[in-house]
């Protein structure tokens, strides 16, 4: 259902908003207007940016696409405020989709392709330039808060050497909510070391404190003390709903543990309270942004970085239900991910998308709604402007995309239009059909709230500065569109296993829950398809990933931080 907010009666009353109104219906702008706001000021001409990354999230733990267990009324309001992108793609890792993210290209391209990068592994996201940096040739200022996760063997490759003015976060896969240290394991040896910078600089001073909180209380910081001047540039990478380390996985305060006592399992009971916690911050980022009249000229993304990890070391009891498959697999359940994306600057708001976007869109998408010529982009870009297609709900640009080729795990798929296509053999074929919970693990049946979802501080937020707010029976109708129904009970009508050399080609709009494989049905389609994939493979680079340099990193020579180590001439190596 698309919006019909183009034509309400505008609210707000900021001048800097008005002159925005009047520029989508190339009105021309009153002397008032002009009068009355500030020249010095960026706002009536670039938006404020703010990308918020949710991690290891599952399809089913957000209200917007039909589970009842876990509330997230802000993540919610926001959602059917702004576009559900249920067709929105990313990375089977967190390494990957990262890389993506920033370069706007298949992690093919540079070697990133495979598992994340691990504490004292000498590869990082090869030099080039990343999206924080365009943002700066266009006077944004620029901050990343949370997780990199691409790289630290060098200074130069830590993110305030990467385009990010400003840095407070981790640099490995993950760490533990409280003590931020990270746990890993190399030749049969446990390593631990303290994992919090703020830009160079071990941030000891935060343990004790969660790391929700923590990093939240940061953008919050961020956004209270920025320069109206200039348009602000903010990518706050959670570490939430990652697992942390072993012995203790899941992590949060036992008062909002406690909300969830309906669920019967102790383990996803821990992770319904990350979630909530998660959504929590959303609410707060949102309401700090209107408190400082930034939220009518802002862009808010949301997405997981993949599915969730519902087996294996990984696992943090997530759900990725109906879809199929995990984090690290091809199928749906790992690279589809739960997103939405926000601005008063979208026309036509209030809607669920099935237009197909990749995570490597973002960066010439962004770059165009910031006012930049994507003329002037690397032209090797594999991502794609969809802004105006988001703005005006036109068709997206993109008909395929490379899902991935892993030369090590031997998976490789492609998308075509309607078709998808995955074959190659897993490492670990049992990820590939692991469904994760369905949600139903409780005492009683929680009936979804609307009232919370309206009464959240992110709603109470939007609705100070857009045209209208969807009401509640628009809630449940946009709910029910972005909603994934699936046979699974009856079972599936033709089956594809990859671990038997399979090939699967599934029709994603009609068969997103990958259960009725096409591929003897329609052999010169499987051609084409695989004549692409050897297109994208002659301009692929083999993985980068290398073993652990632990004797040089290891955090007992560093004040027990996990700490770059290669050049130490560039910035001290002691913590």
């Amino acid at each position: 259902m698309a919006s019909t907010s183009c034509k309400r009666t505008v609210q707000a009353t900021d001048p800097g908003f008005q002159k925005i109104v009047l520029r989508w219906y190339n009105e021309p702008v009153s002397e008032d207007a002009e009068s009355n706001s500030d020249d010095s000021s960026h706002e009536a001409d670039q938006p404020h940016i703010v990308i918020i990354i949710a991690d290891d999230l599952g399809w089913n733990d957000v209200g917007f696409h039909g589970s009842d267990q876990i509330p997230t009324p802000n993540l919610d309001a926001l959602a059917y405020n702004g576009i559900i992108l249920n067709s929105h793609y990313v990375q089977p890792s967190c390494t990957a989709s990262r890389a993506a993210l920033l370069t706007g290209k298949y992690p093919v391209r540079y070697g990133l392709q495979g598992s994340s990068l691990s504490p004292a592994e000498p590869v990082s996201l090869p030099q080039g330039k990343l999206l924080p940096e365009y943002m700066k040739d266009l006077g944004y200022n620029t901050h990343l808060i949370g997780k990199w996760n691409l790289g630290y063997a060098h200074w130069n490759d830590t993110p305030i050497y990467r385009g990010f003015d400003y840095h407070f976060g981790f640099y490995n896969t993950h760490v533990s909510y409280y003590d931020y240290l990270t746990t890993w394991k190399i030749n049969d040896k446990t390593y631990t070391g303290f994992d919090l910078r703020q830009n160079t600089q071990p941030a000891w001073e935060f343990a004790g404190k969660y790391a929700t909180d923590v990093f939240t209380n940061h953008a919050i910081n961020t956004i209270h003390s920025h320069d109206h001047n200039k348009p602000l540039f903010m990518v706050m990478s959670h570490l939430a709903v990652h697992s942390a380390n072993p012995g203790k996985l899941l992590e949060a305060p036992q008062e909002t543990i406690d909300k969830f006592k309906y669920i019967t399992d102790s383990n996803r009971r821990t992770y319904a309270a990350m979630v909530s916690k998660l959504d929590e911050s959303v609410g707060l980022i949102v309401e700090a942004l209107e408190t400082e009249s930034m939220l009518q000229n802002s862009i808010i993304l949301f997405f997981s970085d993949n599915g969730a990890p519902t087996i294996g070391s990984d696992l943090n009891w997530g759900s990725n239900y109906p879809l199929k498959g995990v984090k690290n697999t091809v199928f749906e359940g790992g690279i589809r991910s739960s997103s939405f994306i926000w601005s008063p600057l979208v026309v036509q708001n209030q809607r669920v998308s099935n237009e197909l976007i990749h995570i490597t869109d973002w960066l010439p998408t962004l770059y165009s709604a910031a006012g930049g010529d994507i003329a002037l982009l690397d032209p090797a870009l594999d991502g794609l402007d969809q802004w105006s297609s988001l703005v005006y709900d036109l068709a997206s640009p993109r008909a395929d995309m490379l899902i991935n080729i892993n030369d090590v795990e031997r998976t490789a798929g492609v998308r075509f239009h309607n078709w998808k296509l995955l074959l190659g053999v897993p490492i670990s074929p049992a990820f590939d059909n692991h469904l994760g919970e369905s949600g139903k693990n409780v005492i009683y049946e929680l009936k979804y709230n609307v009232s919370a979802v309206a009464q959240s501080p992110a709603a109470k937020s939007l609705e100070k500065v857009s045209f209208s707010t969807a009401t509640a029976e628009e809630y449940r109708v946009y709910r029910s569109l972005a909603t994934i129904r699936c046979a699974h009970s009856k079972g599936q009508k033709n089956p594809c296993d990859l671990a038997s050399g399979a090939v699967c080609l599934y029709d994603i709009p009609r068969d997103a829950c990958e259960e009725n494989n096409l591929a003897k049905y329609f052999p010169n389609v499987v051609r084409s398809m695989k004549r692409a994939l050897i297109e994208y493979k002659s301009g692929s680079q083999s993985q980068i990933n290398q073993k652990p340099d632990i004797e040089k990193d290891d955090p007992k020579l560093f004040q027990y931080t996990w700490n770059p180590w290669l050049d130490c001439a560039d910035v001290t190596c002691t913590a």
